[in-house]
């Protein structure tokens, strides 16, 4: 599989361009640490969401896009455990 990995900087410009499509993504401190993982329907809708939630502060944000939830669900679940971002809850 071609890697559709994507970094952009936590602008509004660059926020603009982040596709409306399904994926993973990672957000990322100054530093380029991971400090939350997820995964959604609409990458675009939801990167704005997070830039709106003050708890969170991300400098930048990686995205990977998928065809399947399937797909994504592998992709998050190996981020998740070899990055441990800060900011996800432990799944159970």
């Amino acid at each position: 599989m071609k890697n559709l990995k994507k970094t952009y900087s936590n602008t509004k410009k660059s926020r603009n361009q982040i596709p409306k499509k399904s994926g993973v993504y990672n957000l990322k401190n100054r530093q380029g640490n991971t400090v939350y993982t997820g995964m959604t329907k609409n990458l675009n809708r939801r990167i704005k969401e997070h830039h709106y939630d003050k708890s969170k502060h991300f400098a930048h944000v990686s995205i990977t896009p998928t065809k399947t939830k399937a797909q994504a669900n592998k992709i998050e679940d190996r981020r998740l455990s070899n990055k441990k971002p800060a900011y996800n809850k432990k799944k159970k």
